[in-house]
């Protein structure tokens, strides 16, 4: 029965070491799509595309 149970206890310890290393991997693909580093690129692609709408806008105010 011991050797039973350690054999149910290891495939146990395997499906939850595979179902570990599929969060870890979810976790690593979401950081490179949402994470920190790109988070601030589109703040400041934001920042510039904010400033070229003002320039725009001033611009399109003095033509009229």
């Amino acid at each position: 029965m011991s050797k039973i149970a350690n054999n149910s206890d290891t495939n146990e310890i395997e499906s939850l070491k595979k179902r570990i290393d599929r969060l870890e991997k979810t976790v690593d693909d979401f950081m490179k799509k949402w994470g920190h580093g790109v988070q601030e690129k589109r703040k400041q692609r934001d920042e510039i595309w904010d400033e070229m709408i003002r320039v725009l806008t001033i611009q399109n105010r003095k033509t009229k």
